[in-house]
């Protein structure tokens, strides 16, 4: 019975924020700008709203610690992110430039090592992630992890059109 209710609190908590931000989002569709920040909260709170919704906690212990360990991921996969543009950009800069091998190497081992240590930080946390969770818990948690940024990115595709249509129809 807890479980329920606190679905359905989530669910009406997400909505009501969803509601309220995805004119926003959908207003942003195909800009890219350095300040998206009110865009990547939206696409968190919608993450982990449906994150909820998919794995269906057992209890509310079991949801804030599903959250937790997901919302260590998510950091530790933006904060990736940043390191490997930042790294692939000195590798880009230096791919024009001749001589220079030891600074191109120190480059090179630096970004692959970047990239391995994510991988396994990232593993462990799944791992730890996993543990909280049931076997079905666990199988649709993976299948979340793999279709949430394509089911959002076609959802905004989709209102984005719609948003245009609209716009086209008031225009005749």
């Amino acid at each position: 019975m807890k479980h329920r209710i606190l679905v359905a609190i989530s669910i009406v908590f997400f909505s009501i924020l969803s509601l309220t931000y995805l004119p926003h989002l959908i207003a942003q569709v195909g800009q890219r700008s350095a300040d998206q920040e009110p865009e990547r909260q939206l696409k968190s709170i919608l993450k982990g709203w449906k994150l909820i919704e998919a794995v269906i906690p057992s209890d509310e212990d079991q949801a804030i610690a599903l959250m937790s360990k997901f919302n260590q991921i998510e950091h530790l996969r933006s904060e990736f992110r940043a390191r490997d543009r930042s790294n692939f950009d000195l590798i880009q800069q230096l791919a024009t430039e001749e001589g220079k091998v030891d600074e191109k190497k120190n480059v090179l081992n630096k970004y692959l090592g970047s990239r391995e240590k994510y991988v396994q930080k990232r593993d462990l946390l799944y791992r730890e992630l996993l543990d909280l969770l049931n076997l079905d818990q666990q199988i649709r948690f993976m299948v979340f992890d793999r279709t949430f940024r394509k089911e959002l990115r076609n959802t905004v595709n989709t209102l984005s059109k719609l948003k245009e249509m609209e716009s086209s129809k008031k225009e005749r």
